[in-house]
């Protein structure tokens, strides 16, 4: 919040959709410029409506409504990779996100059952990558699907299969 001249507020109020988040006890210096910070993390995706209002002695003052829209706060999109190549029913499963918002989980199914489940390290934007290894698979087609999931969602990847012939 940036009040740059006029007189001071004593009491700011920031407001998030409506709701009260923050309030802050303000020094008044009037008529010099008066400032103040509020941090906002872990917000999902969605549009947030924020306006702020300063109080003094003669009153309160509301600020216009600020808007900002949050796209990218669920996972990037996972792609799965294996090293099946001969066939036999010994392989890893690989999962790479290139980059974007990372996850804090990842969970890994076959036939749409969940077979592995890890705890990975948020380096936003950098990439994240895991590997689940698969052993004795028997002949049969196998289906699997990875999630990324953290605070603000859950992100699918496409399926991939996998054949065993050996």
């Amino acid at each position: 919040m940036n009040m740059w001249w006029g007189h001071n507020g004593t009491t700011y109020k920031l407001y998030e959709n409506d709701v009260l988040i923050d309030t802050q006890v303000l020094t008044d210096h009037s008529p010099n410029a008066q400032t103040t910070v509020t941090s906002i993390s872990k917000r999902k995706n969605g549009t947030y409506r924020y306006y702020a209002e300063l109080t003094n002695a003669s009153g309160t003052t509301r600020s216009d409504v600020h808007t900002i829209t949050v796209t990218d706060a669920a996972p990037a999109i996972p792609v799965l990779s294996h090293d099946n190549w001969d066939g036999d029913g010994n392989f890893k499963v690989s999962m790479n996100m290139w980059w974007g918002t990372n996850g804090t989980t990842y969970r890994l199914y076959e036939n749409g059952i969940l077979i592995d489940t890890q705890v990975l390290n948020d380096r936003t934007p950098n990439a994240q990558t895991t590997t689940t290894d698969i052993y004795d698979k028997s002949v049969g087609t196998y289906e699997y699907r990875c999630e990324l999931l953290n605070d603000a969602g859950v992100t699918s990847s496409e399926k991939m299969i996998v054949k065993v012939m050996k």
